[in-house]
């Protein structure tokens, strides 16, 4: 039996693990909006500081989930998968997709705390670029594992703009994503991504649209360590 449709079923789960990455809110603030500093003048604790105070009193949200994923080698698989993203402070996401196509092996649900900024310093030890009109944190995990560096691009706003996952097995083996975001009822948040993935020799692109937001609802409780194990250090 040919033994490629199991890393086509990887590249799948890599690419969802990948956007449900970067997905999540950042934590809620009573202290009121975050003093933006320049890029020049900026620390590593002070763009994290930013990255985790952008939207005060935010706690939790529900958004409906559209999630295309389109493999650009061969067989070409295209799943379009609807559900929802349950977000909550400091950066916890999961995606419920009830409806997987049968190659996903009946995983319907993903879960991330890689937004989590609280974290990064803790797990990765952080190298800061200015450029000007944002931020590049070259981010080494501390203890090896599958992933030996994430690249992420911050605006000086403190929004995850860009990320990028590089991978120790081979060192042309990424997943990139990037993050358009909206206001929404006074909430500056991800509404769109599109993703990138070159894993094992596979390739495909990926992009996800969220709408019908409610804000500060109850979203169902986290695992205490979040399931993702494309990235070490979210567990």
């Amino acid at each position: 039996m040919n033994a490629r449709p199991f890393a086509h079923l990887a590249a799948a789960g890599a690419l969802t693990a990948a956007l449900v990455a970067a997905l999540s809110p950042p934590a809620a603030s009573e202290s009121g909006p975050p003093a933006y500093a320049s890029a020049a003048s900026a620390g590593v604790g002070s763009v994290i500081d930013t990255v985790v105070g952008r939207n005060p009193g935010l706690k939790s949200y529900v958004a409906r989930a559209h999630l295309d994923l389109r493999q650009v080698t061969f067989p070409y698989l295209h799943p379009v998968l609807d559900g929802h993203a349950y977000v909550s402070a400091p950066g916890y996401t999961t995606f419920d997709y009830p409806h997987t196509p049968f190659y996903l092996k009946g995983l319907t649900k993903f879960q991330g705390a890689f937004g989590d900024a609280t974290r990064w310093q803790r797990c990765y030890d952080i190298t800061l670029t200015a450029n000007g009109d944002s931020y590049a944190l070259h981010m080494v995990p501390k203890v090896e594992g599958e992933i030996t560096a994430v690249d992420v691009r911050v605006g000086l706003d403190g929004a995850i703009n860009r990320v990028e996952w590089r991978y120790r097995e081979n060192p042309k083996d990424y997943i990139a994503l990037t993050q358009t975001y909206s206001n929404v009822m006074g909430h500056n948040i991800v509404t769109s991504q599109a993703t990138e993935v070159t894993l094992h020799h596979i390739r495909a692109l990926g992009t996800q649209t969220f709408s019908a937001f409610q804000f500060n609802v109850p979203v169902p409780t986290p695992s205490p360590t979040p399931s993702d194990p494309a990235h070490a250090c979210d567990n």
